[in-house]
This record gives structure tokens, C-alpha cells and sequence, in this order.
């Protein structure tokens, strides 16, 4: 019998009114989806019990919202001093990073410094420029922004037939901050771009980079399967910020030049550093799509190795100049439904793209360190969660409260001071006249 493992898991997902579906399905997928372990999940937003620190676990996990924790450096610090019993603990510890070219230096020496043994890093290229220092150990492994759920492939098992579909072209996004490189300039400057491309073309596009416009919640997939075609783009950077002090001069760079374009904040912080390196991974709309039967059109990229243009997606250039070949290829419906059905089974084949293996995977790992022969209920440290969960059913509303009350009371002084701003201006203008 497989033993009973002691895991920990961090995040630092927040309120859970605010929590979104696909990342809690990533970062919560042990305890969701192997539920016979014993599990502590703790959101480091609330205080670590001291008792916790006395359980000997098989394994910790560091999800990604943990390690974001990297990017704040006041935060990053209290992250050290609460949670340095990791570094010295004899568990098997397993890093889940996203967005690993942010801060990458200092999220090395941090995996590094608390003897990690392995990561899943998202980035498939430039592994020994990331993690110079876990490469050369090896311990690396290559990880997803997202997986496929049995759930999810259920859920999107009989889409909506292609011909029967009401919008042509759909695609969401929001404008991304500079330090993160043209590439993702380019992801928010397609929207506008294939809206002017399209002009004329009698098609029914549903675009913007407005940020009200977002599709949230369960609306995103019925979003997606009433789309004939999905604009995309490739997810990730084209800067490399290993301390994080490029990202630091072009906010505070935009935060007194709130109006300047990227290629002035690229002159006056970041000069001939952009497109050095280039770090792109598959998405989860690119899944959901696929999943979906939504023919893609996206930029050139690497897509982790998945996906490949024109057998599984249209490709584009980012600034639509190939834009009549582009429409040329929509307009071959027999050849697009081809396409349609090629990237669906390439993401249905591929085992790595599966929560199952990802989990078994990750559990394996665990096992192999963890002491034989312990069951449960029969381990004497088994109290030690069962207090952890009554502490946590306490706390973890009463926190949440508060920290919503507070929220609250800092929107009402907002508003407050834009009243009084507007009366004291309307004031000033009746006194005027």
C-alpha cells in the first residue's frame, strides 16, 4: 500500500471571493485531485501556526503565487523570516514558479538557498539563464501554465458546432506594463491592430484591451465556444530582469509619464535590453481553445513545443502585415475544420498536458523520500492537522472580514475625497461665473 503522505502546500491566493477557477485548479490540484494524503494548505497572507513548523512532512510545494512573493521586497523578507523552517526542513520540496523572468536571479538563489529539489518551470528556453544556479545542480523539469482536467474535457466534450457559432473573431486582453518587453506590448497591440486589418471584411469580431470588458467566471468558455477564431499571442516575456530593477525604473518611469509610449519608457529605462532573450509557454486559452474546437490565430512562437503553425493554428505576424494571407486562410473552412481537429488531439495526446500525470508525477517524487511503513491515522503527528484544520476554519473567516471591512473603508474615503474634490471644483466654477 502506497503510503499516506504529509505535504504542505504555500499560496498566496488571497480572499477566496476573488479567487479564479483555473488558478486555484493549479495551485490546489494535490489536494483536489489526491485527496487520500494528509495536507496543510496554508495562504501566507495569515500568520504560520508554530505547531505547523513541528510536523515532519514528505513533501512541500511551493506554488506560484508564494514565489511571486519575490517581486515586493519588504514582503520577500517577511517571507524568509516566517517560512526559514523550510529551508532546513528534510521534506522533498517541489517549486511551481510561473512568470520566472521576473526577478529570476533572485528567485534561483532563494530556490537555491532553501535546497529545493526540483522545479517546474514554465519556460522552456533559456533554462541556464533563469536558474543558472538549479540548472547546473539539475533540477529542473518543465512545467505548464495550466493542465487538462478530466472536468474540463467533459465540460468541453460537444462544443458548439463551427458553422453555428455567432461571433467570427474574439479576443481579450489588457495593456501590459513595459518592463515585460515588446512581447507583450505586442500581445495588447494585435487587438487594435486585426480590428483596423479586419475593417470592410464583414466579419463579426468581439476584441478589446479594455479591462471592463473581461469575461470572468464560467462565461469564459461559453466566450470562447461561440468564437469560430481566437486571436492569441505568445505568453510570456522578452526581458530578461533578473533583480528586478528594470521593472522598477519603467514604473516609476510611467508613473510620472503616465502618457508615453513603450519606445520612449524602453529609451529612458531599458535601452538595447529588450529581445536578448525571449521566454514564451503555451496558455491556458490556447488549451481551452483547443478543447473547445476555436481555430487560433496567433503569433509566430515556440508554445512550448505543442503547438505548431498551420498544422495547429493560423499564424500572424505581430504587426498584420501578412493580414490578406491571414483572412486567405480563415476563408478555407475545410481546411480550418482540419486544423481544428489536429490541435484538439494534439492537446489530448500529449500526457504531460494532463493533471493526472502532473500529479502522479509530483507525487512519486514525494513518495521516494518519504519513511516506509506510516499510515494515517497511525502517525502520532496526524493530531497536528487535525489542529491545524480547526485553526484554520477559525481564522481564516475572521481574517477575510477584516480585511474586507478595511477594504471597504478605504473605497468609502476614496470616494468620499472625490466628492469633496467635486464640490470644492464646482464651487470654484459657480463663483467664477
Amino acid at each position: 500500500m502506497s503510503p499516506r503522505l504529509k505535504i504542505l502546500i504555500l499560496h498566496y491566493l488571497g480572499d477566496p471571493r476573488s479567487w479564479r477557477t483555473a488558478m486555484v485548479e493549479h495551485e490546489l490540484c494535490l489536494p483536489s485531485f489526491a485527496p487520500d494524503h494528509e495536507y496543510v494548505v496554508h495562504d501566507a497572507s495569515l500568520p504560520l501556526p508554530e505547531f505547523v513548523r513541528d510536523i515532519e512532512f514528505d513533501g512541500i510545494v511551493l506554488t506560484q503565487t508564494f514565489l511571486g512573493r519575490r517581486r515586493h521586497a519588504r514582503i520577500f523578507q517577511g517571507v524568509l523570516a516566517d517560512y526559514a523552517f523550510v529551508q532546513s526542513s528534510s521534506a522533498y520540496k517541489i517549486a511551481l514558479p510561473q512568470d520566472d523572468y521576473e526577478c529570476s536571479g533572485v528567485l534561483d538563489r532563494w530556490l537555491a538557498d532553501w535546497r529545493v529539489d526540483r522545479i517546474y518551470t514554465v519556460c522552456p528556453q533559456h533554462w541556464d539563464v533563469l536558474y543558472p544556479l538549479n540548472h547546473a545542480a539539475g533540477k529542473l523539469r518543465l512545467g505548464y501554465t495550466a493542465y487538462l482536467s478530466d472536468t474540463l474535457i467533459e465540460r468541453c466534450r460537444s462544443p458548439r458546432p463551427f458553422h453555428a457559432r455567432t461571433v467570427d473573431v474574439s479576443y481579450r486582453t489588457v495593456r501590459m506594463p513595459a518592463h515585460i518587453g515588446r512581447l507583450g506590448y505586442e500581445k495588447w497591440a494585435i487587438a487594435e491592430r486585426f480590428r483596423n486589418a479586419a475593417r470592410g471584411r464583414k466579419l463579426v469580431l468581439d476584441i478589446s484591451a479594455d479591462r471592463k470588458d473581461a469575461v470572468v467566471g464560467t462565461q469564459w468558455l461559453a466566450f470562447l465556444g461561440n468564437s469560430k477564431f481566437v486571436l492569441g499571442a505568445n505568453s510570456g516575456s522578452s526581458m530578461y530582469d533578473p533583480t528586478g530593477e528594470i521593472s522598477e525604473r519603467a514604473i516609476d518611469y510611467q508613473v510620472h509619464h503616465p502618457d508615453a509610449s513603450f519606445e520612449e519608457i524602453e529609451a529612458a529605462c531599458f535601452p538595447g535590453v529588450d529581445g536578448r532573450y525571449v521566454f514564451t509557454a503555451i496558455s491556458p486559452r490556447n488549451l481551452e481553445c483547443g478543447l473547445l474546437e476555436s481555430a487560433q490565430i496567433l503569433t509566430r512562437g515556440e508554445y512550448s513545443g505543442v503547438l505548431e503553425p498551420h498544422t495547429h493554428y493560423i499564424p500572424m505576424h505581430a504587426d498584420l502585415s501578412d493580414a490578406a494571407e491571414v483572412f486567405a486562410q480563415m476563408a478555407d473552412v475545410a481546411t480550418v475544420l482540419k486544423m481544428i481537429s489536429r490541435c484538439k488531439e494534439a492537446l489530448l495526446s500529449h500526457p504531460g498536458l494532463r493533471y493526472r500525470h502532473h500529479i502522479a508525477e509530483l507525487l512519486a517524487a514525494i513518495a521516494s523520500e518519504a519513511p516506509a511503513g506510516r499510515n494515517g491515522s497511525t502517525d502520532p503527528q496526524h493530531a497536528l492537522f487535525e489542529r491545524y484544520r480547526t485553526y484554520k476554519l477559525r481564522a481564516e473567516p475572521a481574517h477575510w472580514r477584516k480585511l474586507r471591512a478595511r477594504e471597504r473603508f478605504q473605497q468609502t474615503l476614496v470616494a468620499l475625497g472625490a466628492q469633496r474634490v467635486k464640490r470644492l471644483l464646482m464651487g470654484r466654477r459657480e463663483r467664477a461665473s
